[in-house]
């Protein structure tokens, strides 16, 4: 499949890169993904067993194993994997890592207490997604948990870009306005996850979409809505929605010189101190869905 051509090229080309952006100490998109998941993992009173799925680099699963948790990180970029082995081997830490796509990982049933897959789902078809959402909910424990991270569809509403202007063409954008306004306007998590739940949204998606600086052609977005329905289908109850990523100023001027400091300043400020606030998520360019195994 192309699709998974271009990004197992552009992984295994660019695992250096993203060793740096993980690196940064300014605000980091992998900084943020990771500390919704954490937040995940702070419902458990014990160590467990985690799985992170596209472990890119290592950082999350390095810093499970501080923490105690027994840690797997699966990612089928093997230069990838080569600079987990080395954070792994610098940091002290025994956390798992293994070179493998996850359709040919040998994923233990009841296995794992959190599941998490950061920047994943854009790179796989959605009948792959469908099969991925089936093995994740016979990997994990009862009383365990996904943490899913996607590009948000619904901040096309917001960049008004490209990607808004595809929504146009595709009529999407009530239905990505409907949304929106929930997020927005619940007063808790459980009642945002309600009102989307509710609007049993299926969504036509694009075979390519416009370039954003990563060499793979189809990467896919998701809504909240979306995702809701497809977890709900393998047995999956979404519990929490976190904001990766805030956009406080419009996007066409995050890169300029002068404000750009205070983009990241804004940014950082939500990913670390309203990380459980729904209603950034419509301004936020991804999102992480917590959903338990009951």
């Amino acid at each position: 499949m192309n699709q998974q051509k271009q990004t197992l090229g552009y992984f295994s080309q660019n695992a250096a890169d993203w060793q740096r952006a993980a690196s940064t100490t300014n605000f980091s998109v992998i900084d943020n993904r990771h500390n919704a998941v954490l937040e995940v993992m702070k419902a458990y009173t014990h160590a467990g067993r985690l799985l992170d799925v596209g472990c890119g680099t290592g950082q999350l699963a390095i810093e499970a194993s501080k923490k105690g948790w027994h840690s797997v990180g699966i990612d089928y970029a093997a230069s990838m994997i080569d600079i987990c082995k080395l954070n792994n081997h610098k940091a002290g830490t025994d956390a798992e890592f293994h070179c493998v796509s996850f359709f040919d990982f040998a994923i233990k049933p009841a296995g794992y207490d959190v599941v998490s897959a950061q920047g994943f789902i854009e790179y796989i078809s959605l009948v792959e997604l469908d099969t991925f959402l089936g093995l994740i909910s016979k990997g994990l424990k009862r009383g365990g948990a996904i943490a899913l991270g996607s590009r948000n569809r619904l901040f096309n509403l917001h960049s008004l870009n490209e990607f808004s202007s595809l929504e146009l063409q595709l009529n999407t954008v009530n239905k990505l306005l409907r949304e929106s306004i929930i997020m927005q306007s619940s007063k808790s998590q459980s009642e945002a996850i309600e009102g989307l739940a509710g609007l049993n949204y299926e969504y036509s998606h694009p075979d390519t979409h416009p370039e954003t600086g990563i060499k793979v052609e189809t990467r896919f977005q998701f809504s909240p809505a979306d995702l809701i329905g497809r977890l709900t289908k393998h047995g999956l109850r979404p519990t929490r929605i976190f904001p990766v990523h805030f956009h406080g100023l419009p996007l066409s001027l995050t890169k300029d010189d002068k404000l750009s400091p205070l983009h990241a300043e804004l940014a950082d400020l939500v990913g670390k101190q309203y990380i459980n606030a729904h209603a950034f998520v419509p301004y936020s360019s991804s999102f992480v869905i917590e959903a338990k195994k009951d």
